[in-house]
């Protein structure tokens, strides 16, 4: 897929996203990826295909079902937790755009945890 193709379609995947906290752009291994908080929760590949990050056990299972074991892979290695849509699913219905929305508040959470101080032990 061209680069305006691909363009267009992760400006349709942001479209899907709420507006806080604040969706970004950019390019990771020169495929086009949506953050937010920082942490990537989208992508669409160098193909044109739609892989959406697995935040929590229930979108995991619910992108299982749909993409089987399809996940992205970036020069040479395997992301498991990131799962390509296939060509058939509509990109524009309700179920693709509640994953789109699960996928980026659960990047959110993940941030707001890397943020977090961890518990200091106690000393006896």
């Amino acid at each position: 897929m061209d680069k305006l193709n691909r363009a267009r379609r992760l400006h349709t995947l942001l479209q899907l996203l709420p507006e806080l906290p604040v969706p970004e752009t950019g390019l990771y291994f020169g495929e086009h990826v949506i953050r937010v908080s920082g942490q990537l929760c989208l992508v669409v590949t160098l193909k044109g295909q739609v892989g959406i990050r697995a935040t929590d056990s229930e979108l995991e299972t619910q992108l299982q079902r749909i993409c089987a074991e399809d996940h992205w892979i970036a020069h040479g290695r395997v992301y498991e937790q990131w799962y390509l849509l296939p060509d058939t699913v509509d990109h524009n219905s309700d179920q693709v755009a509640a994953w789109v929305r699960q996928a980026a508040l659960g990047a959110a959470r993940l941030a707001e945890d890397e943020q977090r101080p961890a518990k200091a032990g106690r000393l006896r």
